[in-house]
């Protein structure tokens, strides 16, 4: 699948692979002009004791990104492609990812009230050539959001956690979604929170070209 962006870190790429099954990331890309083609896989997630977060979603979207240039299906590609892998948590004193349950959800939500906490998307980029990756030209990055959030009831948490949004989200939230209400200020891309720095990845990609 060719990609409809003209930017020029992009159009030397015959397709995009995204080596994800978040709908937020491929909303990020398509809302880019971008129609990917889709690898997803799964990995452990499991990460050596006291790992920082940043050091946390770099491991983590490189254990995806050799994932999947692993599959079969990645023979299948043809031209030069470029792969993207990302993971994304929160970060309030501990690293949240997704919640287990409703009190698991909770629990972050009420931490994360009137205080500042971050996101970061760690994210590997790794170019095919004619289904071939070039692993030792492999670019592996985090980019980090600073966000606070308003001071909210427990009454108020328990009504979003009733949306259902909370369950599929790093840190029990979406800031594209219903809880963007309680969130006072954003310092950094705002794409990154939602799950893929987009500007970064193409700022990236012009230094791997000079």
């Amino acid at each position: 699948m060719q990609t409809n962006s003209g930017h020029p870190a992009l159009t030397k790429y015959d397709s995009i692979i995204l080596a994800s099954k978040s709908p937020r990331r491929l909303d990020i890309l398509r809302g880019h002009g971008i129609e990917p083609i889709l690898i997803p896989c799964d990995v452990d997630e499991t990460l050596p004791a006291e790992t920082d977060y940043i050091d946390a979603v770099r491991l983590l979207s490189e254990r995806k990104a050799l994932a999947a240039t692993s599959l079969p299906a990645l023979e299948n590609i043809r031209g030069r492609a470029l792969l993207i892998a990302s993971d994304t948590v929160v970060y309030n004193d501990e690293i949240m990812g997704k919640p287990r349950d409703r009190d698991d959800a909770f629990r972050m939500l009420s931490s994360l009230r009137n205080s500042i906490h971050f996101v970061a998307s760690g994210v590997t980029l790794v170019e095919i050539d004619g289904g071939t990756p070039l692993l030792d030209g492999r670019k592996n990055f985090a980019e980090v959001t600073e966000i606070i959030c308003k001071d909210y009831s427990d009454s108020d948490i328990k009504e979003y956690i009733n949306t259902g949004e909370p369950f599929d989200k790093a840190g029990s939230y979406a800031i594209q979604g219903g809880f963007r209400k309680y969130i006072s200020a954003i310092r950094g891309d705002y794409e990154n929170v939602v799950g893929l720095p987009y500007s970064r990845i193409i700022a990236e990609l012009e230094q791997m070209s000079l």
